[in-house]
């Protein structure tokens, strides 16, 4: 939003130095198809609008100065966010080698088939069964039957008890 805004300001910057300029060049075929009683009158005029004109490309210089200081400040906003999110990546990152690590354990713990473990990982991801056996390449019966051994194996109910397994540890406790 706010680039458009800048985009109109310049918009408007321009068409005033367009219209400056087509203002100059009337006041010089003006003086030249008029006489001198007739341009004496008009000349001051002409002067203040050359005046305007001098002063509009100083304006713009501020303006695009202005963005250029603004610019920089944004950068150094996004450099110092960019710092805080590597920092908290890391963080994470390493709390979720953690969390696999873990949960491939209980994997192995419950002794779950490689294709149960790919379907359980994929369960966790929050997949739906038509997803999973579209995933696999499976029918959607044989996903279903996979999913039934893998909560007869782990003592879960279905898939939210599933995944409320691994995820209530993560959770702070309730008061």
């Amino acid at each position: 939003m706010r680039f458009l805004l800048q985009q109109e300001k310049r918009f408007y910057l321009f068409a005033l130095y367009v219209g400056l300029v087509i203002l100059w060049v009337t006041q010089e075929i003006i003086s030249l198809r008029i006489n001198a009683d007739c341009l004496k009158d008009t000349q001051k005029f002409f002067d203040y609008l050359e005046v305007g004109f001098a002063f509009l490309p100083i304006f713009g210089i501020y303006l695009l100065l202005r963005d250029l200081n603004k610019g920089k400040s944004e950068i150094s906003t996004a450099l110092d966010a960019i710092s805080h999110l590597k920092t908290q990546n890391k963080k994470l990152s390493a709390l979720n080698k953690d969390f696999w690590e873990s949960t491939s354990a209980q994997f192995q713990n419950w002794n779950f088939t490689q294709a149960e473990k790919e379907i359980s990982l994929l369960i966790l991801r929050g997949y739906s069964n038509q997803q999973i056996a579209a995933v696999r390449g499976k029918s959607l019966k044989t996903v279903e039957n996979q999913t039934f051994s893998i909560y007869q194996k782990s003592g879960t109910t279905g898939k939210i008890e599933f995944i409320a397994y691994f995820l209530s540890p993560l959770l702070p406790e309730e008061d």
